[in-house]
């Protein structure tokens, strides 16, 4: 049978999320088991998180240096003895806390589960953080800070978040040489003994799940002793005056790096979906409008996008740029310009549509395969979202309106709220 080649298959619409089931079990001692049992391939994912963070800080810095340095020494093993143990078996541990949680994962072929596994269960319950090793992170860290000061985009980064937020808040504050010479062994135990819980503690399983990895993995975690943790997160207190703009001087003489945003919200608020929308369709895939302007049309730069960055507390917009000196002016009125047509004309319809169906194509994507599922796992449970979040998510991309978006655009794109941050030498 010949096929017609000169005509395309039928483009179908994508109208519902459909997610592969995610179990969920409480263990005895309050720690959340989910698991993605799933996938072809004999391997397994075990991600075990810590609500916590820079949240439960009673000393800044302590967070990402306990994450850092769980695995370099156990009761048992040496750093270097367990990446070598790991390594033999062709495993993968990694370790690490962003502002709202710790983390441990270990992948691995599910025929050496039961070797790695015992080497996890060292990591999270019987770390030694040793100085030696405590001496090593501080020296690289204030190293990577030097060459992080030279990056315009890093630094003005630094400088929203730090605006937004507050210099003293856990999502504004920004690492130093001071904060990371104040390290102490002994500030990094009290923070591991006062995170590092039970009933603060998402453990997530995925991929092709055998009866004896799931009795293997409820028999260590669900033996563990019973160990409550506290956790109060602050509101911002900082004040933010209108049409607030920062200019930081660079080494960079060429081009500024360019920030501008707002606060806006959790998750879970009821604004999150369209602003999902409106963002995409202002700079958040690379056919957006900025995009379209201000480099295919303009040529001002190379790259230029815009973002909702979400915690489990807040949330911030921003758009980003870099951009040479000679059009940093002009670039400027251009991503206000943006705004302000957003505000006061409405958007097109095959314009919608393309991006409704840019963003239910990337949907499918995050469905693509265990690991993919458990990272839906990860966002629901650590924001404690309805378990039918992304399908509403998808649900309502689908019905949103040009008059849902231009309203939105009014409420939140307001020019004498936003922060701008310039860092560079023009």
């Amino acid at each position: 049978m010949s096929v017609d080649r000169r005509n395309g298959p039928e483009i179908k619409k994508i109208t519902e999320l459909r997610i592969p089931p995610i179990t969920r079990e409480i263990l005895p001692n309050g720690m959340e088991l989910l698991e993605v049992n799933m996938g072809t391939q004999n391997l397994v994912q075990l991600e075990v998180l810590f609500r916590g963070g820079r949240v439960n800080e009673a000393h800044k810095g302590v967070s990402r240096a306990v994450a850092r340095l769980l695995k370099e020494g156990t009761k048992s093993y040496t750093g270097s003895e367990l990446a070598e143990e790991v390594d033999f078996y062709g495993a993968n541990i990694s370790s690490g806390a962003s502002l709202d949680y710790s983390y441990v994962k270990i992948f691995t072929l599910n025929r050496y589960f039961h070797k790695i596994l015992p080497i996890l269960e060292e990591v999270l319950y019987h770390p030694t953080f040793p100085e030696e090793e405590l001496g090593k992170y501080t020296k690289n860290s204030i190293q990577k800070l030097k060459v992080e000061k030279a990056k315009s985009e890093l630094v003005a980064y630094k400088a929203i978040t730090e605006k937004l937020y507050g210099e003293d808040h856990v999502y504004g504050y920004n690492s130093t040489d001071e904060i990371y010479n104040s390290l102490t062994r002994d500030k990094l135990l009290e923070y591991y003994e006062t995170t590092y819980g039970t009933d603060n503690c998402i453990i997530i399983l995925s991929g092709k799940i055998t009866e004896e990895i799931r009795s293997s993995v409820k028999k260590m975690f669900g033996n563990q002793s019973e160990k409550k943790v506290k956790l109060d997160y602050e509101n911002p207190s900082v004040n933010i005056s209108k049409n607030h703009s920062k200019r930081i001087k660079a080494e960079d003489n060429l081009q500024s790096a360019v920030k501008i945003g707002c606060r806006l919200f959790k998750r879970s608020h009821a604004d999150f979906q369209d602003m999902f929308v409106l963002n995409t369709i202002l700079g958040g895939y690379f056919g957006s409008r900025l995009m379209s302007s201000l480099r295919e049309e303009k040529g001002y730069t190379y790259n230029i996008y815009s973002s909702i960055d979400m915690m489990i507390y807040d949330g911030y917009f921003n758009v980003s740029t870099e951009v040479g000196n000679e059009y940093l002016p002009a670039t400027l009125e251009g991503i206000y310009e943006e705004l302000e047509i957003l505000k006061h004309e409405k958007v097109g319809s095959e314009e919608l549509d393309m991006v409704k169906n840019y963003l239910s194509g990337n949907f499918l994507n995050m469905v693509d395969g265990p690991f993919k599922v458990a990272g839906i796992a990860k966002v629901i449970a650590l924001n404690n979202l309805e378990v039918d979040f992304y399908q509403k998510l998808m649900s309502r991309i689908h019905s949103i309106t040009a008059e849902d978006l231009q309203k939105l655009a009014q409420k939140y794109f307001i020019r004498e709220n936003m922060v701008e941050i310039i860092v560079g030498n023009p």
